[in-house]
């Protein structure tokens, strides 16, 4: 039964906190039973006598819709356990003391955890974003709980998608994270630009400590949890019971990921499910299929091809790395060579094993059936449609006819190997990748209403097992990352494989060709954008480059016969000032005179320069010295806060121990009190001697609270990652071209 209509989104995310903080890591009828209490713990005057007016309050408070026999088979465990009673007389149900106790505790514990993650935040706000006042720091907060409700919400309609094939899912579900953020600005009153909520988001996001990550995977494992209350029963007992024996077939650009030689934020979740596999031993059986290793390999050797084709030196892999936009493979490469100077066949050799490799991260290859003329028949077809399909996406990369092949091929086995009509536990198989395009394409083509999707993304399969893996910061924090902005800029066109084919014709051919000049090729876009053009043709891209460089060269010519014309000019000056000086001595030491005053005026304009330069950089030094010095202001009034009330409590045990004895003495008289005053005095005093004896300490308490002030100061800087000595080399280097500045202002005339 779908009820996905029932959720209002909005109101789960702002209460599930304290779901999710009263049934981490529970079993599913543990959650349901904490749902319960909770409803009835925030009841109030309301009588509930039957677990419809429950359910009823449920969907009051949160917004979800629970069937009614699960909230009865949970009320009678409850009522077992003495956690909820129902009274004789009047039939209403009422939670324990003991219950609500623990209950208010708890949420206090949560409240308190949302209160330390929101003060943190700001403070990191403060330093990124000025003039930020409280009424502005309320308006980033509102935003970001929007934004992760929205991004929440999406997460676990994709995975409910999975688990209940007849769930109705909109289009609009599916949103970008920018998309999202617009959107959260448009119904939000925000006085800051959506490029000021992205850097917000991405602060909470990607710069969290462990209680940030924490919290926030909370809030995301919360979600997922709102969308298994509303499925079906079998979907219920899925969240109590492991997977079984699932294949899980592996694309090609997992296999990237897995090796490090992709650079996208899903292929990022490749490692973790490989991890995660094997350090909690889930039953899955990862495969990959024929066809994707001969497509891996085709797409190595395109990305091999640059490397092997040259002799690549250090210089030459200096250049490489001095540009953007090479493959991992190429970076990896020239990184290695300019360390070591390596021979490319050595680096990539090992990539020729590639099977051996991924046996090595639990991967095996799969053996398909043989196929028959009539499914090659069905195979081609499938393969123009999804060609069609693919060419009509915009902004996709190219992919050729083995491309094409592979992918219908592979998807084709999957969903051989699962039964029709299947439901998600009833699945034997999944194909594993972030190509969004083919999970569309299985949708509108092959998938029917009372099917699930097999094409699953690899960050949607981590949500799916996250309720049976050992959730720590680094799994946690991984899992978050997914949840960041990317970058707002517009479409660019992929040139890497261009500026590598120009990097090897520049290194192949071109040595004596300054560095500048090579890197300067390879970063322009208007001539990269031509040799794209040209692609198939290497002569029409020699060609083109020459060009470039005859075009450089022809710049420095010009500058070559303009710095020839003024030796010329000068040498006809000095024949003039000759014949003048065998005229007349006078006019000769006239033109000496001339020229002393000209190279002085040199000499000063160059010092001035030089001043004004050294004047420049000291404004933008004092200014990151101030914004330094205020964020350091309030850390040092946490240092003194600190300091105070260690010495507070160091001055308490004097003051303690000797109202004691005066009290004792008091009650029991000094005659009583005399010797044992006497002898506990000369205790202290002793173990005093002993301690600094054996610390070899002085008894100055000066040198303690020096020495304590220092470890206090340290602590508060590294917890605000505050670099004091970054600002004592600035403050030196002010003080340096201060010092410069005012050696050379009394060689300037007035």
């Amino acid at each position: 039964m779908n009820q996905i209509a029932s959720i209002d989104y909005k109101k789960v995310f702002s209460k599930l906190s304290h779901i999710k903080a009263l049934s981490h890591d529970d079993k599913f009828d543990q959650i349901v039973q904490n749902v319960i209490m909770l409803a009835l713990n925030q009841g109030g005057g309301s009588k509930l006598k039957t677990e419809a007016d429950v359910a009823n309050k449920i969907v009051e408070i949160y917004g979800i819709s629970i069937r009614l026999q699960i909230i009865q088979s949970n009320i009678d465990k409850l009522i077992a356990l003495g956690d909820i009673a129902k009274d004789r007389v009047t039939k209403h149900y009422s939670i324990s003391i003991a219950a609500s106790a623990k209950i208010n505790r708890r949420l206090e514990d949560a409240n308190n955890l949302e209160a330390r993650v929101k003060e943190k935040w700001f403070e990191e706000l403060k330093l990124i974003i000025e003039n930020l006042d409280d009424t502005k720091l309320s308006e980033f907060w509102n935003c970001l709980k929007s934004y992760l409700s929205y991004v929440f919400e999406q997460h676990g309609i994709q995975t409910l998608q999975l688990l209940n094939p007849n769930a109705q899912i909109n289009e609009d579900d599916q949103k970008g994270l920018s998309s999202i953020v617009d959107k959260v600005i448009k119904e939000n009153v925000c006085s800051f630009s959506k490029e000021e909520l992205a850097i917000a988001i991405n602060q909470f996001i990607i710069k969290a400590d462990e209680t940030r990550t924490s919290y926030t995977s909370q809030l995301a494992d919360a979600t997922f949890t709102s969308f298994a209350l509303t499925s079906d029963a079998e979907i219920v007992n899925f969240l109590n019971t492991r997977y079984n024996n699932l294949k899980l077939f592996l694309d090609t650009n997992f296999i990237f990921g897995i090796l490090d030689l992709h650079k996208n934020s899903e292929d990022a979740s490749a490692r973790e499910i490989i991890d995660e596999v094997k350090k909690n031993r889930l039953p899955f059986k990862l495969y990959y299929h024929p066809e994707t290793l001969a497509e891996f390999k085709r797409a190595f050797d395109v990305k091999a091809l640059h490397i092997r084709a040259s002799k690549w030196t250090r210089e030459s892999s200096r250049l490489a790395i001095a540009i953007d936009g090479l493959s991992p493979l190429e970076e990896l490469f020239h990184k290695e060579n300019l360390e070591n100077e390596i021979d490319p066949t050595i680096f990539l050799d090992k990539y020729n094993h590639v099977d051996l490799l991924l046996k090595d991260f639990g991967l095996h290859e799969y053996q398909p059936y043989e196929t028959t003329d009539l499914e090659h028949g069905e195979i081609e077809s499938n393969i123009g449609d999804y060609q069609q399909f693919y060419e009509a996406t915009p902004n996709r990369k190219p992919k050729s006819y083995a491309g094409f092949k592979h992918d219908i091929v592979v998807l084709r086995e999957v969903r051989s190997l699962n039964p029709r009509k299947t439901k998600f536990l009833e699945s034997n198989a999944f194909f594993i990748s972030s190509d969004f395009v083919l999970a569309k394409f299985e949708k509108v083509y092959f998938k029917k209403h009372w099917e699930i999707n097999y094409v699953v993304s690899p960050s949607v399969f981590l949500q799916l097992i996250r309720p049976f893996i050992q959730n720590d910061y680094t799994s946690n924090k991984r899992f978050i990352d997914t949840f960041s902005i990317p970058d707002f800029r517009s479409f660019e066109i992929d040139y890497s494989t261009t500026r590598s084919k120009t990097l090897q014709i520049l290194n192949d051919n071109y040595h004596d060709t300054s560095f500048e000049t090579k890197v300067k090729i390879l970063r322009d876009q208007v001539l990269l954008e031509k040799l794209e053009k040209v692609n198939e043709s290497h002569e029409s891209q020699i060609q083109i480059i020459e060009n470039q460089i005859a075009l450089e060269n022809k710049l420095l010519s010009q500058q070559k016969l303009q710095v020839e014309e003024s030796i010329k000019l000068i040498s006809k000056e000095n024949e003039t000032i000759q014949q003048e000086k065998i005229q007349a001595k006078y006019e000769v030491a006239e033109k000496q005179d001339e020229i002393l005053r000209l190279k002085q005026n040199h000499e000063e304009e160059s010092k001035k320069q030089k001043i004004e330069f050294n004047r420049k950089l000291v404004l933008q030094l004092n200014k990151s010295i101030d914004a330094a010095e205020k964020s350091h202001i309030p850390l040092q009034e946490v240092i003194d806060d600190k300091m105070k009330t260690h010495i507070f409590l160091l001055a308490l045990i004097p003051v303690i121990f000797y109202s004691i004895i005066f009290f004792l003495i008091y009650k029991l008289t000094w005659d009583v009190m005399e010797p044992f005053t006497y002898a506990i005095s000369i205790l202290f005093l002793i173990a005093g001697y002993l301690y600094f004896a054996i610390k070899g300490a002085d008894f100055d308490p000066r040198h303690y609270f020096r020495s304590k002030k220092v470890k206090i100061k340290s602590t508060v800087y590294k917890n605000f990652n505050f670099d004091e000595s970054e600002l004592t080399n600035q403050r030196a280097k002010v003080a340096e071209l201060l010092k410069e500045i005012k050696e050379l202002e009394p060689g300037l005339e007035e």
